[in-house]
């Protein structure tokens, strides 16, 4: 009896599983992105949300349900602790790798337009010379447009969130919205019987790389991350995940892989860093 009552003492005290410091993981989600991260009713899908149950399959540690976040406001949270986690369609920058790790990217893409039945005659971006181009807050898109506007004339237009500059979209309140292709792409499919399609083969700006955030200051937790998403991104379950989100972006361009999935070299050069290695 006594053989067992300290075995049972034992087993009491093992501690539990930790990552980032953590016993349980908050993840920060958008909420509003068709294709990406998307809540209806509680129930969420898209590309992050796969993302998600895939990371929770691989670490042995307990996750919260998660937590909605704006893009101005991911840094934020994670440097707050309010999330321990953020998979939002989160750009590796090198100003924000100063302030958070990245794991990643687990996807590429680059900054297009988004137009509605008023600009069924767009197809290069001349066309949308002296329009109005809208974009939200705390997001990478807002410097490349303007970029365009001396050589193009276009007036950016900064709203607060994506839902902002989508209704004024459907409303002809604006010719185009311009963010990253992969999120345009949701929106596409997602309001396609209203007509909305992403201009196909125009883009500005540098690309854009997809990464799950981090709090610093745990190394060893990033680098277990980073090892896992580099053989995640070579599998048959990424390029599904993808498909199944995307189905827009996948239909209208078959070479997609090629310019989309992440390289193992384009990882490691920005996952667990203070800079982008060279």
């Amino acid at each position: 009896m006594a053989l067992l009552a300290n075995l049972a003492s034992c087993s009491s005290t093992e501690p539990e599983p930790e990552f980032l410091g953590a016993k349980r993981i908050t993840v920060a989600m958008h909420n509003d992105l068709p294709g990406i991260s998307y809540s209806l009713n509680y129930d969420r899908s898209g590309l992050d949300f796969l993302l998600l149950q895939n990371v929770q399959g691989e670490l042995d540690v307990a996750f919260s349900d998660p937590v909605d976040v704006s893009s101005g406001d991911r840094v934020t949270q994670l440097l707050e602790r309010k999330a321990d986690m953020t998979i939002a369609s989160f750009s590796i920058t090198a100003e924000r790798m100063d302030l958070i790790d990245f794991v990643g990217p687990y996807l590429k893409t680059r900054q297009g337009f988004l137009v509605g039945p008023a600009g069924a005659d767009v197809q290069e971006l001349e066309d949308l010379s002296g329009t109005r181009i809208c974009t939200w807050q705390g997001t990478t898109s807002q410097e490349a447009l303007d970029g365009i506007r001396d050589t193009s004339g276009a007036e950016p237009v900064i709203l607060t969130d994506a839902s902002d500059c989508i209704e004024q979209l459907l409303t002809g309140q604006v010719m185009a919205v311009s963010t990253d292709q992969a999120i345009l792409y949701g929106f596409a499919r997602h309001y396609e019987k209203e007509g909305l399609r992403v201009v196909p083969d125009v883009t500005i700006g540098a690309p854009q790389y997809y990464g799950i955030g981090l709090p610093k200051g745990h190394p060893a937790d990033c680098r277990k991350l980073e090892a896992w998403l580099k053989k995640h991104v070579g599998t048959s379950t990424w390029i599904r995940d993808v498909e199944t989100s995307l189905p827009a972006l996948t239909e209208e361009n078959r070479a997609w892989i090629s310019s989309h999935k992440p390289k193992p070299e384009e990882i490691e050069a920005r996952s667990c860093r203070d800079s982008i290695s060279p």
